[in-house]
């Protein structure tokens, strides 16, 4: 037996439609009254919002957010449930333990986890995405991500790949004689040069930070034979040139 059945037709009577939407009227109603029983009181919320708003993490909207629903709960006496979903989060974030957490990621914050967080943040500034995170990672020397941020921008399947391209061995040593693939970009071998084969010998190796998550994405300084002008080409876009022997 459905729950309207149970709670408005238990003789199995067929509703008209007026009846039909009378019950659902009758259903939203006590759903509402149901919430409004279980909402937490003026002082309960009065309280919360007191204890929360003595916190040093707050965020600046944090701390507007709460003064806002203060200024509600004064005038109107109650907040939206969403209000009150907003103010629960803000508590979790800004708890002892969370505090305690937030300060122990800080401490451990090391050089290590510093490099890995500026290779994805190079990554990403050019995304579009994690954009304001990418910035301070790369431009304030202050500047420490929460362990949330540090997971969500170095810890993806994009970013692995990109530390896998950064920190893998590489296929091609400084001095090593390399061509470009076919399926190099036009722009590349523009680059390159016509020099028969769009060839050259690799000078250095990680010349620039990763920036794509393609297999085969570090980026290596080659200088083209017969130029003076160095080029950088990804991993993915060249292979050892091979010479050809003459038979005399």
């Amino acid at each position: 037996m459905s729950y309207y059945d149970r709670r408005y037709n238990p003789d199995h009577c067929r509703p008209s439609p007026w009846d039909g939407a009378r019950h659902a009227r009758v259903m939203r109603a006590d759903e509402a009254a149901e919430q409004q029983a279980k909402a937490p009181s003026k002082q309960e919320l009065k309280t919360r919002i007191g204890i929360v708003s003595t916190r040093e993490t707050l965020r600046d909207w944090d701390r507007n957010f709460l003064q806002s629903i203060g200024e509600q709960l004064d005038r109107r006496g109650s907040l939206s449930p969403k209000q009150v979903e907003i103010l629960a989060k803000i508590e979790e974030r800004n708890s002892p333990k969370a505090i305690e957490d937030h300060k122990t990621w800080q401490e451990t914050y090391n050089d290590e986890k510093r490099q890995i967080a500026k290779i994805c943040a190079s990554y990403y500034v050019k995304t579009g995405y994690f954009a304001d995170l990418s910035e301070n990672i790369l431009n304030n020397k202050e500047f420490i991500p929460s362990e949330k941020q540090f997971k969500a921008i170095c810890e993806n399947k994009y970013a692995k790949k990109v530390l896998k391209a950064t920190f893998g061995e590489p296929k091609f040593i400084v001095g090593d004689s390399v061509a470009l693939r076919v399926s190099a970009p036009w722009d590349i071998k523009a680059k390159m040069g016509d020099n028969g084969r769009n060839s050259g010998v690799i000078v250095r190796i990680d010349a620039q930070p990763v920036t794509s998550a393609a297999n085969g994405a570090k980026k290596y300084q080659i200088l083209p034979f017969g130029s003076f002008a160095t080029v950088i080409v990804e991993e993915r876009h060249i292979k050892k040139l091979r010479i050809s022997k003459k038979v005399s």
